[in-house]
């Protein structure tokens, strides 16, 4: 039986399912789409994303935090995210194929600073059969794309 464990990072980007990936009628976003290349940004948030969550099913957690947006890195430390993730996959390890649900850059996110952010969402395989999915939110940060939120929860 599944124990429900969510892991959420930057406390201030609460990631649900279903909603942030709904396409909203939101002029605001839709201004701001239109001033980049929101495909050419997905992409390469993307790429940060999954080279990311290599190193993390890769058990490489210290070197997740540090390649984490500086959000991610204020709003916690090394050593309570290294206790959150062994606490959170160990009982889903090994991480297994990921198959993207969905994407949305966004310019706005609650409780978030201002800012370019793409929400990702994987359907993930996991050790007995079973699948969770994770939420993954990388925003633009010095340096390029790097990962500001996770969340992952049993399917």
């Amino acid at each position: 039986m599944f124990k429900t464990r969510l892991l959420l990072v930057v406390p201030a980007l609460v990631l649900t399912s279903p909603p942030l990936l709904a396409q909203e009628n939101d002029e605001s976003a839709e201004e701001a789409a239109q001033e980049v290349d929101v495909e050419a940004e997905t992409e390469a948030a993307r790429e940060a994303t999954m080279a990311w969550l290599e190193l993390l099913d890769a058990g490489e957690y210290e070197e997740t935090w540090n390649q984490a947006a500086a959000a991610f890195q204020e709003a916690v430390t090394v050593g309570d995210w290294l206790a959150s993730v062994v606490q959170t996959r160990t009982d889903f390890e090994p991480f297994g194929e990921r198959t993207e649900l969905g994407s949305r850059y966004m310019t706005d996110i609650p409780n978030a600073p201002p800012g370019e952010y793409v929400v990702f969402q994987f359907r993930t395989a996991v050790a007995g059969n079973r699948t969770v999915v994770e939420s993954v939110t990388p925003m633009k940060d010095e340096g390029g794309w790097k990962v500001s939120g996770y969340f992952v929860r049993p399917e």
